[in-house]
């Protein structure tokens, strides 16, 4: 099974080793990856905004409709839910909680061992799903 990749899209601006971070997260797989998509809350607000950097990053073809709704023409990606997040580098831990309004919730199940064998430095964290 290939790791889970971990991305992280810092605020504008900011540090990517500031101590504390609050945001949403996307959970999708795209041709068979699995992507864990963590943005601050000062860059997306919201989780399209997430899956529409995402998409720019990687060239994946999409659309904004209106302001709000986002199309994907890539039928190889698939948005398995979504939630909050908050990482306390001090402490060492990642927590996880709530759901996306528009994809619902993430999928817990194997989580853990998919975050603990991702390449990303919040790999060694403590993880708590709420």
């Amino acid at each position: 099974m290939t790791p889970t990749v971990i991305l992280f899209y810092p605020a504008p601006g900011q540090e990517q080793n500031l101590p504390e971070i609050n945001g949403k997260f996307l959970q999708l797989t795209w041709h068979g990856q699995e992507y864990l998509i963590f943005g601050h809350f000062e860059l997306h607000g919201y989780h399209n905004q997430i899956l529409g950097h995402f998409l720019e990053d990687h060239a994946v073809p999409h659309c904004w409709v209106t302001k709000e709704m986002l199309e994907v023409y890539e039928p190889e990606l698939i948005v398995i839910g979504g939630g909050r997040f908050r990482v306390d580098k001090e402490h060492g831990t990642l927590a996880l909680w709530d759901d996306s309004q528009v994809y619902g919730r993430f999928d817990e199940r194997g989580l853990l061992d998919k975050i603990a064998t991702a390449s990303h430095e919040w790999s060694g964290f403590q993880v708590n799903i709420q």
